[in-house]
């Protein structure tokens, strides 16, 4: 015997799945016993059209990308509460438990919300949320679901939910910080009797004695421009206390991880009396850091570099030449991209 709860479930799971599947992209649901506020996983795919081919679509391939997103879906109008034009909110039972899990998760979760239909009738409606975002939850224990997160087979609904999984495929190819390993300085700040700020501090006088040398950038200096810029005035202290607790995975990326990307060039240059002029650049090294108990999850140690340079005297009318006279670069930050900003 089924009850008529089940059957919704089940037809919400379905078309779920029937939407991935238009989309190209393989849905594994998950048997309810072993759900775990968990109700699938799908795995994304590109489409790939044989080149010698092209008109034989059983020679098409969908490959997979490395992106995968877990999945809960939830359906029924006993679940919507407060709702508006612009969004309502889903109640879900063992909330606490199960936002603890979503949270946790090393891959991106969302919540689908499919409009429940009548028996007889197909589902054609359904709604996503980040369950990873603290602003999907509200203070009273509910979950956002902004009604512009369309979740329908039109394939102008994917690239958003598709969003959820960006920078999953980049992180495969980071190096791993372990930071259990040992190394020079500390893999941890000890804050449980001086407090956060003071620990962090007397490890960032540590390491600024010590010094810091990436493999292919060469010296980076550990002085009072980085700490000055993560604690400024105006910056949020949930991202100052991150970066804190980043610290020694900072120490660690600049001094083993070899690739680097320039992240934006300084809005205006330094003139000096000389003639000669500073430009800054601001570079990115990342990597997943591995700590205790925790998954795995991807830093960013940001370095601010200032290059000199001076235009070489003109010589019978010839333009004058621009050569570089030094470099300097200094750490900057650390973050965790995709949860808060430099």
């Amino acid at each position: 015997m089924t009850s008529e709860s089940n059957r919704i479930s089940g037809a919400s799971i379905h078309y779920v799945g029937s939407v991935f599947s238009t989309w190209g992209w393989s849905w594994n649901a998950v048997d309810q016993a072993d759900d775990d506020g968990l109700d699938g996983i799908v795995f994304m795919r590109k489409k790939e059209v044989n080149e010698h081919k092209p008109v034989d679509r059983r020679s098409w391939k969908h490959t997979f990308t490395g992106g995968v997103i877990s999945v809960q879906v939830k359906s029924g109008a006993s679940y919507v509460d407060s709702p508006t034009k612009d969004q309502f909110e889903i109640s879900i039972s063992n909330f606490e438990a199960k936002r603890e899990l979503w949270q946790k998760s090393p891959i991106p979760v969302a919540l689908v919300y499919v409009e429940a239909v009548p028996q007889g009738k197909v589902c054609t409606k359904g709604w996503w949320a980040d369950l990873r975002s603290p602003k999907s939850y509200t203070s009273n224990g509910t979950v956002i679901v902004k009604r512009q997160n369309r979740f329908q087979p039109g394939l102008e609904c994917r690239r958003p939910f598709a969003r959820l999984a960006d920078g999953q495929v980049k992180r495969q190819d980071l190096p791993t910080i372990d930071m259990s390993v040992g190394g020079g300085l500390p893999g941890k700040l000890n804050a449980m009797s001086k407090g956060l700020k003071p620990a962090a501090w007397e490890f960032y006088r540590q390491w600024k004695g010590l010094g810091a040398a990436n493999p292919v950038i060469g010296d980076v200096i550990v002085n009072r421009t980085g700490w000055s810029h993560m604690t400024r005035v105006g910056r949020p202290v949930s991202r100052i206390e991150t970066s804190f607790q980043l610290l020694p995975a900072a120490s660690r990326i600049i001094a083993t991880v070899n690739e680097w990307r320039v992240l934006r060039r300084g809005r205006t240059n330094r003139v000096f009396a000389d003639g000669s002029w500073a430009a800054y650049d601001y570079l990115g090294l990342s990597a997943m850091v591995k700590l205790p108990s925790i998954a795995p999850f991807e830093a960013m140690v940001i370095l601010k570099r200032e290059t000199i340079f001076s235009d070489t005297d003109t010589i019978g009318g010839q333009a004058a030449q621009t050569r570089m006279l030094s470099r300097k670069t200094w750490f900057y930050s650390i973050y965790r991209p995709g949860r808060n900003k430099p």
